[in-house]
């Protein structure tokens, strides 16, 4: 940094030594860098790296070229790991050769091309530098040459004026060149001052011009501190700067404090953007942190043991959802975006390894549940006619369940197996559903006959002759039982027939043991067809007749210590008449059996 006199001067503030960028590079790069390229597609990542190819300035966009390149792979890493999922979980595949990704061929191709760009670019710029240096020492030689000239001093003054414009107007030169070919040329204008014999009115003349323009440049910094874009402000501060250095010494009573009036507005505009950085610090701090917790939140999902498909699928949409997340808090600074980048790498690995090493394990299992499935399939297949819908339902139901629990297997290589067994299965209840609709539409043909035939018995009305109206009776309850059955809603109609019949037979004139064993005729025909009504009747009967077989023992064994005695005669006819008793119960009861036996045959 130059003193207010345009000589060196070591600065007292670190802030403002700082090199001076490239004006139009900083407005490629700022243009460049208003775009947020991590919320672009992997398609119009593709598109800007086209348009850098383009770009009048493709050097100064370098660095934004590699950054699209990074998001653009982390993308396909991204798109390449959900693949490899996927066709882990589609086990039936055949093995793909590497290919690249479409997008990714597309992408060289731009990237090549923008590469192809900045080589050329570069040599150009090379070769464009190395020109500036020779015209810049040549002008460096023409200033020490002046000192020797015996021409007028306004004549070499003024071709030391065109010298300093050639200076100013003769683009950059090499970096490493710069700095030293700038003391040079400094050095040499400050001997052309010392040596030249200058009159005072010439150089009072420089003076006050230098003074004025360096005043301008001084009211330029300090408009650039209300500037908005840090951007623009800065950018400007260095031309300024730039522009300092090249104008020449003023007055030596106002050097200082035109140099502090310039050095103090650098300094205001330089804490402006070092106070912007610090509070950007503290964001990027404050969102790193967001962003970490968001990693350990998808390295907790692991922690658990994962059993099933559904919960990885299930924890997979999470994930995804948490890395959605992780991106919407945005960019940050680049080192603390290569930190944040590094940690969601690490955690996605982490994730999509366990969920590969899942799949892989189940894949080996496949084969068992294939073959235990394939089991259960010939097992249903062999009942696909049978006829016995209770007993074959159950089976096929559990059967049902086992596939259930049978455990993961490849849907296409289970696919056949699986419309085996449920064309099995829709065969056998398809035949079910058409066969107990058949017996519905006769129960209702039942159900109307049996209504006709109730009328017809409700006009009974018994006669003299006993025998003929059991008879009719009789005929009647065959009848209702040829009639068969009726629907379940209707069988209380069964009730109403017995209640009838009881009725009639109570009416008609004949022995009470024929109509006792017509009743329970009636009672067995109105439960005919519910087997557990059936079995509890027939329980009763039995229980009865052992109930029945105990007394007669018991009375017999009685009997047996009356002895001859003629005191116990009265005594032992009355058990003698109870034994007989018992036995006609038992004879009874045993019809009973016989007649239940005859209506359910």
């Amino acid at each position: 940094m130059l003193d207010g006199n345009g000589e060196i001067k070591k600065q007292e503030n670190p802030i403002i030594e700082m090199e001076v960028a490239e004006t139009s590079e900083n407005n490629e790069i700022r243009k460049a860098a208003e775009i947020d390229i991590s919320e672009m597609s992997m398609e119009e990542l593709i598109l800007e790296m086209s348009h850098f190819s383009e770009n009048s300035n493709v050097l100064a966009v370098s660095k934004k070229a590699e950054e699209v390149r990074s998001v653009f792979y982390q993308q396909l890493k991204q798109i390449n790991k959900e693949d490899l999922v996927a066709e882990t979980e589609e086990s039936d595949k055949k093995e793909k050769k590497a290919t690249l990704h479409p997008l990714e061929i597309k992408f060289r191709k731009e990237y090549n091309k923008f590469k192809r760009e900045k080589t050329k670019s570069r040599k150009n710029k090379e070769l464009e530098e190395r020109k500036n240096l020779q015209i810049k020492k040549q002008i460096i030689e023409d200033i020490d040459t002046l000192t020797n000239q015996e021409e007028s001093l306004k004549k070499t003054f003024e071709q030391f004026r065109l010298l300093q414009e050639k200076w100013r107007n003769t683009g950059h030169v090499p970096i490493s060149e710069k700095n030293n070919l700038w003391q040079s040329y400094h050095h040499h204008v400050e001997l052309f001052y010392d040596y030249i014999k200058i009159n005072n009115d010439l150089r009072d003349l420089d003076f006050k011009r230098n003074f004025e323009e360096k005043s301008k440049i001084c009211e330029k910094a300090e408009a650039l501190i209300n500037e908005k874009s840090l951007n623009k402000m800065h950018d400007a501060l260095q031309e300024l700067h730039e522009h300092w250095k090249d104008i020449g010494p003023v007055e030596k009573g106002k050097r200082e404090d035109i140099w502090e009036r310039f050095q103090s507005a650098t300094k205001i505009i330089h804490k402006k953007r070092n106070d912007y950085f610090l509070d950007k610090k503290e964001e990027n701090d404050k969102k790193l942190a967001a962003k970490d917790e968001i990693c350990k939140e998808i390295g907790v999902l692991t922690e658990n043991t994962v059993n099933t498909h559904g919960q990885w699928e299930s924890l997979t949409v999470k994930c995804r959802k948490l890395e959605d997340k992780w991106k919407a808090i945005g960019r940050l600074s680049k080192k603390e975006n290569k930190i944040a980048w590094t940690n969601l790498r690490n955690v996605l690995d982490d994730f999509y390894q366990s969920k590969n090493a899942y799949y892989k394990n189940r894949k080996a299992d496949a084969q068992k549940v294939i073959l235990k499935k394939t089991t259960i399939c010939e097992k249903a297949e062999s009942l696909k006619e049978s006829t016995d819908w209770k007993s074959t339902t159950k089976h096929l139901i559990k059967l049902q369940e086992d596939w259930k629990r049978a455990g993961y297997s490849p849907k296409q290589k289970t696919d056949k197996i699986w419309k085996r067994f449920k064309s099995v299965c829709n065969t056998f209840f398809d035949a079910k559903k058409n066969h107990f609709r058949s017996l519905d539409k006769a129960k209702e043909r039942n159900l109307l006959a049996k209504q006709k035939l109730f009328k017809e018995v409700e006009k009974f009305s018994p006669s003299k002759n006993g025998k003929s109206d059991f008879e009719k009776l009789n005929n009647y309850s065959k009848k209702w039982k040829d009639c068969g059955l009726v629907p379940f809603k209707e069988k209380n109609i069964e009730n109403k027939f017995e209640e009838l019949m009881n009725k009639h037979f109570d009416s008609i004139k004949i022995d009470k043991n024929e109509i006792s064993k017509e009743k329970f005729k009636n009672r067995i025909t109105a439960i005919n067809g519910n087997q557990a009504k059936l079995e509890k009747e027939r329980s009763f009967i039995l229980s009865e007749i052992e109930k029945q077989k105990k007394f007669i023992s018991q009375y017999e064994n009685n009997i047996s210590f009356f002895g001859k005695n003629k005191s116990n005669e009265s005594l032992k006819k009355e058990v003698e008449a109870r034994i007989e008793m018992a036995e006609k119960e038992v004879s009874i009861l045993k019809e009973k059996l016989k007649i239940m036996t005859a209506t359910n045959s």
